[in-house]
């Protein structure tokens, strides 16, 4: 079940959502792409991306999280959008 807070932040569409929803889109580039300077994928992203997986929040998710192979070609592709402790975040289940 989703925390309140994640729950609220779902209904009002809160950036970290979209944050969340770009990376299991797989579509980081977009939103780096409508801004530069927006800040790296971060490990809260991760957090928040997997714990919304768990509750199957979304549909069509492109990075499944216990499949090293997906989540190795994730990083591959992202690796620029994103800061280490977001990179180690993604392997840690395989290390």
């Amino acid at each position: 079940m989703l925390k309140p807070d994640i729950l609220k932040m779902a209904i009002n569409n809160n950036v970290n959502i979209k944050r969340a929803k770009a990376l299991l889109s797989n579509s980081w580039d977009e939103i780096y792409e409508d801004s530069p300077f927006v800040a790296k994928m971060s490990v809260n992203d991760v957090n928040l991306a997997k714990e919304l997986v768990r509750n199957q929040i979304f549909e069509n998710v492109k990075v499944d999280f216990n499949d090293y192979q997906s989540v190795h070609n994730f990083v591959i592709y992202n690796e620029k959008y994103m800061d280490q402790l977001a990179k180690s975040a993604l392997l840690a289940d395989f290390q």
